[in-house]
């Protein structure tokens, strides 16, 4: 896993903030969204974005 591979490519939000972001307590797209802005522009990352929430639960 590299945690610096960039999921949301508007916001330039890498691998890494993400899981930061879920570790922190973001359960959902939405809540990673309002944590890092991952996913608040064209929403094309949520299917990436889900898959890393599912892979840490």
């Amino acid at each position: 896993m590299d945690r610096d591979e960039i999921i949301c490519n508007c916001m330039q939000i890498t691998r890494g903030e993400i899981i930061d972001s879920i570790k922190k307590g973001s359960k959902t797209i939405e809540a990673v969204g309002e944590d890092t802005e991952a996913g608040t522009v064209c929403e094309s990352c949520h299917d990436d974005i889900q898959e890393i929430l599912d892979g840490l639960k």
